[in-house]
């Protein structure tokens, strides 16, 4: 068989870097995409980096650039476009900055469309849960979306604006709503991290009450879920799949679950010392039974991704 090329733009973002290492590891010859050289990214997007350093080929480009965008594809000729790159910063904020995210992550789609309309390449674009309303019933995708933030309305009019690029070009199109992925090289202090590190130390974490139920699933098992969607283009043009564990987890009974792989004093876990943000929905989980069903993809039990995230902590 052929082997297959992959560009994965978004590669020093947590679930980028897994993306293009899954795919290096499913066969893809791997073009990563960063927007400036390796040599300037320091911290966690470095050692993110590095992770896949030995099995992709980097690349720097201004994907808002269309020559460069074009000269990209023309030299790699990708069989599949991994659309991951867009703007998040403070995307789980109602201060998120819309216009700028629209002009990025809406905007400059089309000119994408253009370049590799009958090329054969495939798109997978990456979405979001916040795409969805809060609801307390797992999410379809077959459900009207009425986003409460709005990172979620920008992310929403991308998936519209990516369903009628891909029809109009016939470019074949799958996008991935994504819930809370579980691994290494997330970001330094966020929950998890923060949690291990301070259990691991003996020391407290301080906690809002942990009550609300999220739909939580290993990194890894999120981007096999994409190779999935690279072997479904021929089945229609566009469509779209929840990726997620399809379980409302509490974040507390979550937490008590690491104390216990860690075998660490569950009282250390001070929950309710810190408010919950205001505005933040109790209830956000999918159904994975799409998925399932039509990619043939089962996530495994999320213990085993907090085992390798604990792993990881305590290495590093």
């Amino acid at each position: 068989m052929t082997k297959r090329t992959v560009i994965v733009t978004g590669v020093s973002s947590f679930v980028g870097c897994h993306l293009a290492r899954t795919f290096a590891d499913a066969g893809y010859d791997v073009v990563a995409v960063t927007s400036r050289t390796r040599d300037t990214y320091d911290g966690v997007r470095a050692e993110r980096l590095d992770y896949i350093a030995d099995y992709v080929q980097f690349t720097v480009c201004d994907l808002t650039n269309t020559d460069a965008l074009g000269a990209l594809i023309d030299t790699h000729q990708p069989n599949v476009w991994l659309h991951h790159a867009g703007y998040a910063d403070n995307y789980a904020s109602r201060d998120y900055d819309l216009e700028k995210s629209l002009a990025f992550n809406v905007v400059a789609l089309e000119p994408l469309y253009q370049r590799l309309s009958g090329t054969g390449c495939g798109v997978i674009v990456t979405g979001t849960s916040m795409e969805y309303a809060s609801s307390d019933n797992a999410n379809l995708e077959e459900d009207v979306c009425w986003p409460e933030f709005p990172y979620g309305v920008s992310k929403l009019a991308q998936t519209v604006e990516a369903s009628r690029l891909a029809h109009q070009y016939a470019v074949p199109t799958r996008v991935a709503r994504i819930y809370i992925p579980v691994g290494a090289y997330d970001a330094p202090g966020k929950l998890m991290d923060f949690v291990i590190r301070q259990l691991a130390a003996g020391n407290g974490a301080d906690l809002s009450p942990c009550s609300q139920k999220r739909d939580f699933l290993g990194v890894e098992d999120l981007s096999l879920a994409y190779v999935k969607l690279a072997d479904d283009f021929a089945r229609q043009t566009f469509d779209t799949f929840n990726v997620c564990a399809g379980e409302a987890k509490e974040l507390k009974s979550l937490l008590l679950d690491v104390a216990r792989i860690m075998d660490a004093d569950p009282h250390l876990l001070n929950f309710g010392a810190k408010p919950m943000r205001p505005g933040e929905p109790m209830v956000s989980f999918g159904s994975n039974a799409k998925a399932r069903d039509v990619l043939g993809w089962q996530p495994r039990p999320i213990e085993d991704a907090l085992k390798a995230l604990i792993t990881h902590v305590q290495q590093s």
